[in-house]
């Protein structure tokens, strides 16, 4: 947050934090835009001008500008441009660009080779997941100069389509699992499986200072399955207590309202009383909810996603014993167990704030029990 501060005179009712990391995000993208050709300028500002005049929202605008550039750098260097540097490129050479150009490149993003410093080669491949992403960024610009003229023909038309391939189950805890993650947090130690499990001495030596705050951290993703991203922006004027609810700040700048489960609201509250600092905060996070510890004579700050996602995985890939446990997998849970518990796809995709029930249905479990009773008591006599 180094650089920017919100004005006295700010009446936005976005918190600052959000506002500032709005910023920083604007300033990245602008980067990107100086260090693009103008026909890409032209793009970018098609997908992103401000919060009022976009198309995409900003991290998705910096991910597409970053794809693009990387193919256009791509193509100088092998030639099919003949181009020095991509900010020399305009609408003629990318003319010369066909369809089998662009799916020779994405085919090579599938597997390549990089040399180690020793002299070994590492062989690194990417999932169809990422590919895709690739191609919907290159297809994005494209169409895009199709539409306004620049060239006669889209050519990421004729590009085959990626295939997914079977959707990999989705990663979730189970009941035992996370009674254990946060036995845990509480004890710095716990049992799973017949398993006695501890955090190292190390981790112990500040486990009592911060103990109560991971409680909280993980309760809100156990039982609320928020993102990661609305933990980290929480702060305590986003908690009233009295009337039982939250406030969060979702994608799109949604302002959205959450009640509080009374594990969440118990943790949350031993927390804020008896160990959240409250003095020689860290200018900038004297309002923020989860703050860091005050070790080496540091300032106590808002938690960044990074330690946070840490935090995380110290408790829970210790319990699971699986390194792809994340705070991600945590909202998985909820959303499993909501399903699970509710029925409702159509409450929990509104509470997971999906944009649509068939992200939702992701973590409907295969439910082998509930379809032979099915099997069983169907009729229509």
């Amino acid at each position: 947050m180094k650089g920017f501060r919100i004005s006295d005179k700010n009446r936005s009712e976005i918190p600052d934090n959000i506002l500032i990391e709005r910023a920083l995000l604007k300033e990245k993208l602008d980067i990107l835009k100086a260090n693009s050709p103008q026909i890409l300028k032209k793009y970018i500002n098609s997908l992103y001008r401000n919060e009022s005049a976009r198309s995409v929202n900003i991290k998705t605008a910096i991910k597409y500008v970053r794809e693009v550039q990387a193919f256009l750098a791509s193509m100088i260097e092998s030639g099919i441009v003949k181009k020095s540097s991509i900010m020399d490129i305009d609408a003629s050479d990318i003319e010369m660009i066909y369809a089998d150009d662009i799916q020779e490149y994405i085919d090579s993003c599938g597997s390549y080779v990089q040399h180690t410093q020793n002299g070994d080669k590492v062989i690194f491949s990417n999932s169809s997941r990422t590919l895709s992403l690739k191609q919907t960024c290159i297809k994005s610009f494209f169409t895009w100069l199709y539409k306004n003229d620049y060239v006669e023909k889209n050519e990421t038309e004729k590009l085959r389509k990626i295939l997914a391939g079977d959707s990999p189950s989705v990663l979730t805890l189970s009941d035992e699992e996370v009674n254990a993650v946060l036995e845990l947090a509480k004890a710095g130690e716990c049992t799973a499986y017949g398993r006695h499990i501890c955090l190292s001495k190390k981790e112990l030596e500040n486990f009592e200072a911060t103990k109560l705050r991971d409680i909280a951290i993980l309760s809100l993703f156990i039982y609320h399955g928020l993102r990661i991203s609305e933990l980290h922006h929480l702060n305590i004027s986003s908690l009233n207590f009295e009337k039982g609810y939250f406030e969060i700040f979702r994608k799109r700048n949604k302002r959205k309202m959450m009640y509080f489960s009374r594990q969440a609201v118990s943790a949350l509250r031993e927390y804020m009383q008896n160990e959240r600092a409250t003095s020689n905060i860290k200018p900038g996070s004297e309002d923020a909810l989860f703050l860091s510890s005050s070790r080496n004579g540091k300032s106590p700050a808002r938690l960044s996603i990074e330690q946070i996602r840490k935090l995380v995985k110290k408790y829970a890939c210790r319990v699971s014993l699986n390194p792809r446990i994340s705070p991600h997998k945590l909202r998985a849970t909820f959303a499993t167990k909501s399903l699970e518990i509710t029925g409702n796809i159509y409450t929990v995709q509104q509470i997971l704030d999906h944009s649509s029930t068939a992200t939702t249905q992701k973590y409907l479990k295969d439910n082998e029990r509930a379809k032979r009773e099915v099997s069983e008591l169907i009729s229509y006599e």
